[in-house]
């Protein structure tokens, strides 16, 4: 890899970070909806961080630990983290395609353990009307 094509993949990085943080929130927010994470659920968000190409980007390492801090922040204190993580996804709602793949992300860690309860929907509702997103369309679309 050249010099210039280095430089071009590290802000490419770091332009995408704000995605990155979204698609972690969007999976901790998921995988948290009914108070517990199954091993399921965290199988399919490292499937995911393997298999995006817009996550493949990001060091595998980096993205996990993020993803811990949140479920972490979740455990800890639930509301505010609520708020915290719901902000990360403002960040990107003006991004279609983005807001878009986060919503498929979140709804693929929802099903992960093959049970979509109450809570899990509840929680996708507002994953997508924080992306502007109506959760009924987003829940018909094709998912990982």
């Amino acid at each position: 890899m050249s010099l210039l094509e280095s430089v071009q993949e590290r802000l490419h990085q770091h332009r995408d970070r704000s995605f990155l943080k979204a698609a972690m929130a969007a999976s901790a927010l998921a995988a948290y909806a009914d108070g517990t994470v199954s091993l399921t659920e965290r199988y399919s968000i490292d499937d995911m961080l393997e298999n995006l190409e817009r996550l493949k980007l990001h060091d595998h390492e980096k993205a996990t630990q993020i993803l811990n801090d949140y479920i972490h922040a979740l455990q800890d204190d639930p509301e505010s983290a609520q708020v915290v993580l719901i902000g990360k996804l403002k960040r990107i709602a003006d991004d279609r395609e983005a807001a878009n793949l986060i919503v498929q992300i979140a709804l693929a860690v929802s099903y992960a353990d093959g049970h979509y309860n109450y809570a899990e929907k509840l929680q996708f509702a507002e994953i997508c009307e924080t992306l502007g997103l109506d959760p009924k369309e987003a829940s018909l679309t094709e998912h990982f």
